[in-house]
């Protein structure tokens, strides 16, 4: 963004990320000052999946799936300045629950943010050990999550 003009961008926001190490902001800051559009994606997402916990889904991260926590969730990520749609992850099932989401779409309230500071307390970030690797410079060859789509490569950082 910093070399190039963009009507959109797309970046993952969600609540994890964003409140536990801001994940996200300076994407969103630099959007707002370019009036840029960002397009979410993994608003849904629950963190990293737990160990020994049974993985409901065959997916690298593990996602939001009550209802209630997609409202929030969703409604979170819409929340914030510039965002204008949030993507759901890819099974039908949480399509329904983000398209219920959606329509009953308000703006998410402060105590429900401090709700979610405590969800997020409990969650494991799916990106920051890829933040830390990237910041240490450490071998990037191989994914920091196994099934995880997002391979780093040292190619792309020289």
């Amino acid at each position: 963004m910093n070399g190039f003009r963009f009507d959109t961008v797309m970046f993952p926001i969600n609540f994890i990320e964003f409140l536990t190490f801001e994940f996200g902001k300076p994407i969103l800051e630099l959007a707002d000052k370019q009036g840029v559009a960002v397009l979410a994606i993994k608003p849904m997402c629950g963190g990293a999946w737990p160990k020994g916990v049974e993985r409901t889904r065959k997916w690298w991260y593990r996602p939001l799936e009550k209802q209630d926590e997609i409202d929030l969730g969703l409604r979170f990520t819409r929340s914030q300045k510039c965002v204008s749609a949030g993507i759901p992850p890819a099974f039908l099932d949480l399509l329904d629950k983000a398209i219920k989401a959606g329509r009953s779409y308000r703006k998410i309230t402060e105590p429900e943010v401090v709700k979610l500071q405590e969800m997020a307390k409990t969650r494991e970030s799916v990106f920051r050990r890829e933040e830390q690797q990237v910041a240490n410079h450490a071998a990037l060859g191989q994914p920091v999550y196994a099934d995880s789509p997002h391979e780093f490569c040292s190619v792309m950082y020289g």
